[in-house]
């Protein structure tokens, strides 16, 4: 199985977590925490909600459709816009190869995948922002921000009522060579008809990453940043094939990203409610 706690990142996260379900697991069929191996399945979040966007200048990226759609095969597995491979598992303990996009961009271009199959169904050919002046007038030289993605290794673990996941990641598209550590776990906090949980984490980012997209030639050149998370999340079943879910989510970003003179706010944050349509 593979938790799907990180979810993109800290989003930073998708919308709703799945498992892929083995021969030895306890799952029954499709549902909010399994699915069925060797099948393709496809959700559609509908609702009302946001992520505020730390850039200066940026717009909140509205969260109104939100689609998404997963394949776990018995070794290979497809979620969103990641890609696994399943080496060793056990009852308690799995590890995997994935690659997965680099989070960043999604602030910079409203047409990333990201903000389509993660966090905004309505995608625009035009950057959120301009990078036309700073704070203190200084100017900032407009510059592209490729799509990249990571690889490397991760590791799902539970224990009790808890899941965990660490991915040691690589960026393997040649745009900035970076290193990325995601951790997170998931704690249930209240279960019964619908279920509360409570999600924690971090993102540490190399210098190489944060440059990438904080940086300024000649103005300013960042470090490497380490990135907390909060997030909680409640989810009910309703009628048939539908589900209610919300969940709010708080990002700190640290000083090498907060510091940068093309980002104004020190933290994201991210909430939405609606109804998952599964089909």
């Amino acid at each position: 199985m593979r938790n799907q706690i990180l979810s993109v990142l800290p989003i930073v996260l998708g919308l709703v977590g799945v498992q892929a379900a083995g021969a030895a697991d306890d799952c029954k069929g499709p549902s909010a925490d399994c699915v069925a191996v060797g099948r393709w399945n496809f959700s559609v979040a509908l609702g009302a909600g946001a992520m505020t966007n730390p850039l200066v200048g940026g717009k909140a990226i509205p969260l109104v459709v939100v689609p998404q759609f997963s394949y776990y095969g018995q070794r290979f597995f497809i979620d969103d816009l990641d890609l696994g491979l399943t080496l060793a598992e056990t009852d308690r303990n799995t590890f995997n190869l994935v690659a997965s996009p680099g989070y960043d961009r999604v602030f910079f271009y409203r047409s990333d995948l990201q903000n389509i199959f993660v966090k905004n169904f309505s995608g625009y050919a035009i950057p959120v922002h301009a990078e036309a002046t700073t704070p203190g007038a200084v100017q900032v030289a407009p510059r592209t921000r490729r799509v990249t993605y990571l690889a490397g290794p991760e590791w799902t673990f539970k224990s009790g009522g808890v899941s965990a996941q660490v991915d040691v990641l690589r960026e393997i598209t040649g745009q900035n060579h970076g290193t990325e550590v995601r951790a997170a776990a998931g704690v249930p906090l209240l279960e019964g008809k619908g279920s509360l949980t409570a999600n924690v984490g971090l993102t540490w980012k190399s210098a190489a990453i944060v440059n990438y997209y904080y940086g300024a030639d000649a103005i300013y050149r960042a470090g490497s940043a380490l990135d907390p998370f909060f997030k909680l999340g409640y989810t009910l079943p309703l009628a048939g094939k539908w589900r209610l879910y919300a969940f709010a989510e708080y990002e700190r970003l640290a000083d090498a990203i907060a510091d940068s003179p093309i980002v104004a706010e020190h933290y994201v944050a991210t909430s939405f409610i609606g109804a998952i349509y599964s089909f």
